[in-house]
Parts: structure tokens; C-alpha cells; sequence
């Protein structure tokens, strides 16, 4: 696929710098890299190297009023056999100095670049200095190598993102055949900052007569499959783009795999990639060992409307005979007891449930407050707000703007649901609240006509 090589614009070369040099922070300066590979032609691939930096991490010092961090890159690419660069660059990297408020203290300042190199055995090293505090680098050594794809049905490497959204701005550096494809090159995925883990790959000498079957799973340090997710897809094209997402908001911390798996019609593995990644969810752990006197102490402080406000929104995930037994509790302590022992029964799962935690299930509850609320409803309250609190995001939505001939809806697809489900909703009154006409999973509303709705 036709690529344009370039450096980010952070990336500065051969800048003047005169700053006032403050003392070093005391903790050890991090280099994050990250690179995935592509075609380019008969003789040579593409390599994309993805750069991130902590900003808490780096020395400031004043330059023309502003507090300015300087960092000085190196990237090399050397050839194994003959010992020859094929990249060899220095560069100046300018960092504004970041505000002090604790959500800002993981944020990465990332960076991209291309560079167009021959097939053969490589390594890739990448030395970076804190220019004001020289003593302070960091430096990643990683060898790879960089093959043809042959005449067979192949697959590039996987680039795990932060983001991947439709996009026209050809000339913005992230900018991938239609896409803002943002990377993730600390491979950190979690709960509190990227919770949907985003991925583009791409697929060479597919047959465009055949309906391919695209699996998507993740596996635990012990190999075991804990997501899977597969859909069937005609590309009609000889190369195509792929790009998905997993949700990963679930898993406990520690270091997986996600895998891409083409299939063909005959059901034969045609090709695969796959790359590792680390989760961190700390509030998981926390739940799971959570007790009912563990959990109460959660709810330590809490007001008796509180407890209440809290339970109402639990209802989703309530009994008919816990509901009503809750209604005829008044005290604060005997709310606080009910609630403590429902949500220890709730977090390991019962009647065929699968067990959600509470810190998650809240969390799920203020996300949908603060995306769907209409007509004075709470968003919680509504049918899309329902869905998301019962079952996470989804694995995909499909938008559909209003028409001539149709009112707006959308499609939420899950993937890892009962094999594959999805859920329809249809703005029926047109001021944006979006209900439930049809679902697929057991349980829910199915109706099969439900285009009905849509005139």
C-alpha cells in the first residue's frame, strides 16, 4: 500500500536551545517504543517506529517565559549482516511542561516515524538523554527482521492503538488509508486511561471471491484463550485494512497476547499475527477478594438515601425479591448489610449471570449519565443506558444518521456474547432517545421486523 515517510512533528531538527536548566527529577526517565511492519514493495518493507514519553518524567527549565523539557533522540537501524545504517537519525524533541494535577501523570506524549527498508535481519536502537540532566537516558535494543509476504494470503504486523477512527486528513501524521490511527507504543491497556484496546492491521493476496472469517483473541500468560471474538467478512479486494477493538476493562493486570486469525472458507488457518500487550486494572483484584465484611466497608459513610440511590441503580442486576425486600428496609446499617452481602453475590456471578464488580458496574452506570441522557431522563435509565450497564461497551457500534427514508439508529455488536449478538435502537421520536426494537441475545427483545420502526 502507497505510504509516506515522515518524522512528527515533535521531532525537531538542529533546533538552537538555550534553557535554564532545574534540577532532574528523581525518578529514572522511561523510553517507550513500540514499531510494526508493512509492505512496501517487491525488494523492501515499511517500518513504523512509535515513540512515547512520560512528561512527569522530564527535567524543565525556563525558555522565552515557559517551562520547556528537552529530550535528544537517537534512532539507528543496522544492518546485521553488513553492519550498515539503514536509519541513522538525531533528533530534538520539545516537551511544554505539563500541569501538576494528578490525572495528567500517565499521559504519554507519543510520536511516529516511517522509514522504508530493504528485506533482511535488522536491529533497532533507540537512545534517549534528558538534555538537562545529560546523567538521565534511557535506551531500547530490539531485533527484527523484514520479509515479502509472498503470493499467499498474509498478514502485516499488528499496531496496537489508543484510537482508530475514520479520517480525511491525508497530511496528518497519523493518517492510514482513511484512518487516524493513533499508537499505544507503552502497550499499556486498562481501566483508567484506555480501557478499549484499538487495532490496525493489514491483509495482502486475499482471494476477492471468498468470505473470510476474522478471529480476534486474547490469551493469559498460560495460553489459555480468555476473549474470543470472530466475523465473517468479503474484502473484494486484493489488499484491505483491518482495524478493531478489544475490550479490555476486565481483565485482571499482567502481560497477554491478542492474536489475528484469517480463515477461509474451507475453515483453514491462512494466516495470523499476533502481539503482546499488558493489562493493568488494580481495582479488579481489590473486588475479587472482597468479602460482604469487605464490601461493607466500602460503604462505610454512606447515607441511607445513598445506599438507596445506589441500590435503584443496581436494579438491573437485581431479583424481583431483592427489590422488594430492600423497600422494607429503612435503617442505614440495615441497608448497608443488604447491599454488602448483594454485591459480594453479584461479583462472583449467580443465575447464570457472569459476576460484574461494583467499582465496574457504577462506572458503567455514570458512563451511560453522561452519554445518553434525553427527554429529562437519566441516562442510566434509558434503553441504551441498560444494555451498556448490563454488558460493557460493545465491541462495535454502527451509526446510522437520519435520511429521507429512515429514522437514526444504531447497532451495537458484541462479539464475545453468546457467540456473536447485537442490539438495535432506533430514535423513534427523533429528540435522540434511542430504544430498544430488536436484540439477538437470549433474553432480551427480538423482534425481526423491527425495520418497521425505522419509517
Amino acid at each position: 500500500m502507497k505510504r509516506s515517510i515522515g518524522y512528527a512533528a515533535m521531532l525537531l531538527l538542529g533546533m538552537s536551545i538555550a534553557i535554564a536548566q532545574k534540577p532532574a527529577s528523581r525518578q529514572t526517565l522511561v523510553l517507550n517504543l513500540d514499531y510494526a511492519k508493512f509492505r512496501n514493495n517487491d525488494s523492501s518493507g515499511y517500518l513504523e517506529i512509535y515513540y512515547g514519553f512520560y512528561p512527569s518524567l522530564i527535567t524543565y527549565g525556563q525558555r522565552d517565559g515557559q517551562r520547556i523539557g528537552v529530550l535528544k533522540v537517537r534512532t539507528r537501524v543496522r544492518d546485521e549482516r553488513s553492519g550498515l545504517f539503514q536509519v541513522n537519525n538525531v533528533s530534538t524533541v520539545l516537551f511544554p511542561a505539563p500541569d501538576t494535577s494528578r490525572a495528567t501523570e500517565r499521559i504519554v506524549s507519543i510520536s511516529q516515524a516511517g522509514h522504508v527498508v530493504p528485506f533482511g535481519d535488522y536491529r533497532l536502537n533507540v537512545f534517549v538523554v534528558d538534555s538537562l540532566s545529560p546523567t538521565r537516558s534511557d535506551s531500547i535494543s530490539l531485533p527484527f527482521s523484514v520479509r515479502g509476504y509472498g503470493a499467499q494470503p498474509a498478514i502485516s504486523d499488528l499496531e496496537l492503538c489508543s484510537s482508530v477512527k475514520s479520517s480525511a486528513q491525508k497530511e496528518d501524521l497519523y493518517y492510514k488509508n482513511s484512518l487516524e490511527v493513533i499508537p499505544n507504543p507503552t502497550l499499556v491497556f486498562g481501566a483508567g486511561l484506555h480501557p478499549m484496546m484499538f487495532h490496525y492491521t493489514e491483509f495482502y493476496n486475499l482471494d476477492t471471491t471468498q468470505t473470510y472469517v476474522v478471529k480476534t483473541q486474547t490469551t493469559g500468560g498460560d495460553g489459555k484463550v480468555v476473549k474470543d471474538a470472530s466475523k465473517a467478512r468479503r474484502f473484494g479486494v486484493r489488499n484491505a485494512v483491518e482495524a478493531g477493538m478489544t475490550n479490555v476493562a476486565s481483565l485482571e493486570s499482567g502481560k497477554y497476547r491478542v492474536r489475528l486469525i484469517l480463515i477461509d472458507e474451507k475453515g483453514a488457518t491462512v494466516a495470523q499475527s499476533e502481539k503482546s500487550f499488558y493489562a493493568y486494572n488494580p481495582h479488579i483484584k481489590a473486588n475479587v477478594l472482597a468479602a460482604s465484611s469487605i464490601k461493607a466497608s466500602e460503604l462505610a459513610g454512606m447515607t441511607a438515601d445513598e445506599l438507596a440511590e445506589e441500590f435503584r441503580k443496581a436494579q438491573y442486576v437485581a431479583t424481583d425479591q431483592e427489590i422488594k425486600t430492600f423497600s422494607q428496609i429503612t435503617s442505614e446499617d440495615g441497608r448497608r448489610e443488604f447491599l454488602a452481602k448483594f454485591w459480594s453475590e453479584v461479583e462472583v456471578g449467580r443465575a447464570g449471570r457472569l459476576g460484574i464488580l461494583r467499582a465496574v458496574y457504577l462506572q458503567r452506570i455514570l458512563s451511560a449519565d453522561q452519554r445518553f441522557r434525553a427527554l429529562g431522563r437519566v441516562g442510566w435509565r434509558t434503553d441504551r443506558g441498560r444494555v451498556l450497564a448490563l454488558y460493557a461497551e460493545p465491541d462495535e457500534i454502527e451509526r446510522f444518521p437520519s435520511s429521507q427514508d429512515s429514522k437514526p439508529y444504531e447497532v451495537w455488536r458484541y462479539y464475545s456474547i453468546e457467540n456473536g449478538v447485537e442490539f438495535v435502537f432506533v430514535d423513534r421520536s427523533g429528540f435522540g432517545e434511542h430504544t430498544l426494537v430488536h436484540s439477538t441475545k437470549r433474553g432480551e427483545l427480538q423482534d425481526t421486523e423491527w425495520q418497521r420502526f425505522l419509517r
